[in-house]
């Protein structure tokens, strides 16, 4: 099988969608498939073609999508595709009924727009709902698909799936990740607040960023003002850094899963409308600490700082809460992806 993967990263909206794509990639290789992918920029080129992959770039615009329903229509041509794979929050009617009739078509949600015209929906998020799809697609009038629905098909990289899992016995090691790009400028925030905090003077403090970072220099500076905050830009080894945290605060998205599968008690937080429902669906699992929506949330800072506290002070939440979160997610959800899709189309 031939799979084309529709994906974009750029500094609006991070690396999460091509990275979780990328997953998935690897296990449909692993299973003898190929893969590419069809990009609007240039921006993810190194990053896929770094894992193996060849990419064509549309030089169009990554929110208006359906200009570019001819230039893939002629790629899915050339290059004989058998099945695309699409993860953009910028499809429309038009653009899945145009592809539709010359590819077979899956898409990646987890928003609820709309009843998508496709051949299969995927979501794996922890609070994806099957049946509220269903009645999306018989108010809507739309053929429904099939489903691939829940978090143990949450498509991470191969090294999740060999878990070593410990108990957390004190707080004294804290990673911190926003995500592939920070808009709202909330690593230079943790940083500050860090540096500032007794609490956490005899706290080894690692902040992964990425490549994408606004405020790479000002964060590094504070770094070499210290004995005990670190930063990782682009990390390679995120599964290693996980495993070495006792605590995680990360924003609620693709990483989630990772810190899941690592068995770790995380602070979670929502910077864009699309995080709110997992991050409000690990709080109430009582896997993660949910600190809420930071465009809303004026004690943002202070709340996720408490939370920290409180789980240092009390050993058996952060055992609780590993133990929830190692419960959600274990690593294999690429190749249970790429399994069920091989049920619904063949080899």
């Amino acid at each position: 099988m031939k799979v084309i993967i529709r994906a974009d990263a750029n500094s609006y909206i991070g690396q999460g969608h091509v990275m979780r794509c990328l997953s998935i990639c690897d296990a449909f290789k692993d299973k003898g498939h190929e893969c590419l992918f069809v990009c609007a920029k240039d921006t993810p080129m190194e990053l896929i073609m770094n894992r193996g992959y060849d990419v064509y770039y549309l030089t169009t615009s990554y929110d208006r999508m359906d200009d570019e329903l001819a230039l893939l229509e002629q790629i899915i041509a050339e290059e004989k595709a058998d099945l695309l794979i699409i993860d953009s929050y910028y499809v429309t009617h038009d653009y899945f009924e145009a592809l539709g009739k010359v590819i077979k078509t899956v898409y990646l949600d987890d928003v609820y727009e709309f009843a998508y015209n496709v051949d299969c929906l995927v979501n794996y998020n922890v609070y994806a709902d099957e049946e509220k799809y269903k009645e999306m697609y018989v108010t809507e009038k739309v053929k429904t698909p099939a489903m691939i629905i829940g978090p143990a098909y949450a498509p991470l990289r191969k090294e999740f799936t060999q878990r070593n899992i410990r108990e957390i016995s004190e707080i004294k090691n804290i990673m911190i990740s926003v995500g592939g790009a920070d808009p709202l400028h909330l690593a230079y925030g943790f940083a500050l607040k860090f540096f500032e905090d007794e609490f956490f003077k005899d706290k080894n403090i690692n902040m992964i960023l990425g490549k994408m970072e606004p405020d790479i220099d000002r964060i590094k500076n504070i770094c070499e003002a210290t004995k005990n905050i670190s930063c990782f830009v682009n990390v390679k080894n995120m599964k290693e850094k996980i495993e070495e945290a006792d605590i995680v605060i990360s924003a609620a998205g693709s990483t989630q899963y990772e810190i899941c599968a690592c068995g770790k008690p995380c602070i979670c937080f929502s910077m864009a409308d699309n995080q709110v429902p997992g991050g409000e669906k690990f709080g109430e699992l009582g896997a993660f600490i949910y600190a809420g929506d930071v465009r809303f949330n004026e004690s943002f800072f202070y709340d996720v700082i408490n939370a920290v506290k409180r789980i240092a002070a009390d050993p058996a939440l952060a055992k609780e809460m590993s133990r929830k979160a190692s419960e959600i997610a274990d690593g294999h959800g690429a190749e249970r992806i790429v399994n069920e899709l091989e049920n619904i189309f063949g080899r």
